[in-house]
């Protein structure tokens, strides 16, 4: 396996584990702004089915408001990309308390992070001390054979006719 395809393979599985890490929380202790991930009734579920792509009954999104009635939660609905331009579109959803089965509060994880930044550090360095050492071990000369006048050169008369 090469370096590279190594990298690829650690990154990839790190991603995969994320920085972020969900705590339970109710209604009324979520702030504007706190990113969110709602479990919703099933009757609720119903209601907004044909706003909701993929049929999940759980719903990420950012709280708008809360109140102990209710969130307000913008939930992305779709990417769009063009080129480098992503546009993400999103949609509002008024959820009544009565509607929201679980709620939990989406933080980062200083732990794993610090772990995710240790092990691309520990990577990254051994790449650059396998390159440097690689070439420095190309890098090295053969010892120079015995000097020229300890040379035997044998001559061989050839005879032309």
């Amino acid at each position: 396996m090469t370096v590279s395809r190594a990298l690829a393979a650690l990154l990839l599985s790190l991603s995969a584990a994320a920085c972020h890490a969900y705590r339970p929380t109710s209604i009324p202790e979520l702030q504007g702004g706190d990113r969110v991930r709602a479990l919703l009734t099933q009757a609720q579920h119903e209601e907004f089915a044909e706003y909701l792509f993929g049929g999940d009954r759980l719903v990420e999104g950012t709280v708008v408001e809360a109140d102990p009635a209710g969130v307000l939660l913008e939930v992305p609905v779709v990417t769009v990309a063009e080129g480098i331009r992503v546009d993400s579109y999103s949609q509002r959803f008024r959820i009544p308390a009565a509607g929201v089965a679980d709620v939990e509060l989406r933080s980062l994880d200083r732990g794993r992070t610090y772990s995710l930044a240790g092990v691309v550090a520990a990577v990254l360095g051994g790449m650059v001390w396998y390159e440097f050492a690689r070439r420095s071990r190309r890098g090295t000369t053969v010892p120079p054979g015995p000097p020229e006048e300890d040379r035997i050169i044998i001559q061989i008369p050839f005879l032309a006719r």
